[in-house]
């Protein structure tokens, strides 16, 4: 893996992080409003949003360190019709639009339920052009479905982190409510649910590599012959933090936003340092056809 592809990986994830916090943040919403319709939604809406503009913010400037200039950039956006690398740009740029839209129409007073549901639909297809841009290449460890569960599962597992952070900071006024919660939980099975999908199209994935010819068999010489721990650690540190969040937000559900536990601190750690390392060994697969 060269030192070009570090702004990827910060880019993939700080997008990832933004789109499925958005996403499921506006679930989340959708969700409140139903169960607890007296409630003020649009202020921590508002401020969730604007952070997440930030957060993506900070994915573009990544992505310009990796093209090199901003005309760079503007010439790949004038192949979007045939390259999945403009539709990247184009979708990243367009969901920070988005995203700044819902901010101000919240800054407005208004409430516009179909442009959540377009900035989410723009999100999904953000990570979506992200994926297929190594998905549609002659490089086996990436040409494989596996790449799409990897992107999308880190969207959803970034993003439970994500929302769950914004509704400990900014909603606090409803905290330890029975809807908010809920919630929680919800999100944090969803999370899991992610990782478990990931796991089980693993295999797969690893038994189609031995199928893919030398550039396969060098990827899998790559991660059991020099990575098999780093392997090992990716995944212990996703699930054990998964697993200490699940009990955290039942042991100590009642007094989360209050105090938050140390022990939801530790998991999230562990968590984003997985799903760091789990995107390290992404890069590190990319060994193309004409190897050998």
């Amino acid at each position: 893996m060269f030192y070009e592809e570090w702004p990827l990986i910060f880019f993939t994830l700080l997008g990832q992080l933004a789109a499925g916090t958005f996403i499921l943040l506006t679930a989340g919403r959708l969700y409140l409003e139903k169960h607890a319709p007296k409630a003020d939604h649009s202020s921590w809406f508002q401020k969730s949003t604007l952070s997440i503009a930030g957060v993506m913010v900070l994915a573009i400037v990544m992505s310009a360190f990796h093209i090199g200039t901003w005309s760079n950039m503007l010439y790949m956006i004038a192949n979007v019709g045939s390259s999945w690398l403009a539709r990247e740009i184009v979708f990243a740029g367009l969901f920070l639009a988005m995203v700044v839209a819902v901010w101000l129409t919240e800054r407005a007073g208004r409430s516009l339920k179909g442009l959540y549901y377009l900035t989410s639909a723009v999100g999904i297809a953000c990570v979506y052009a992200m994926a297929s841009v190594y998905a549609t290449t002659i490089i086996p460890a990436w040409s494989h479905v596996n790449t799409y569960f990897a992107h999308f599962g880190t969207m959803f597992v970034l993003g439970v982190l994500g929302a769950g952070l914004c509704f400990i900071l900014f909603r606090r006024d409803e905290a330890g409510s029975p809807e908010q919660v809920g919630l929680m939980k919800g999100l944090a099975f969803a999370g899991a649910a992610a990782v478990i999908l990931q796991l089980i199209v693993l295999p797969v994935y690893l038994t189609g590599l031995a199928d893919g010819g030398a550039a396969g068999t060098a990827t899998l010489n790559t991660l059991f012959a020099g990575h098999t721990w780093t392997m090992v650690f990716r995944w212990g540190l996703t699930l054990a933090g998964g697993v200490l969040l699940l009990y955290s937000l039942f042991r100590y559900s009642e007094r989360i936003y209050t105090k938050v536990p140390a022990q939801i601190y530790t998991a999230v750690i562990f968590v984003i340092a997985g799903e760091f390392v789990g995107r390290y060994l992404f890069y590190l697969t990319g060994i193309p056809t004409q190897i050998g």
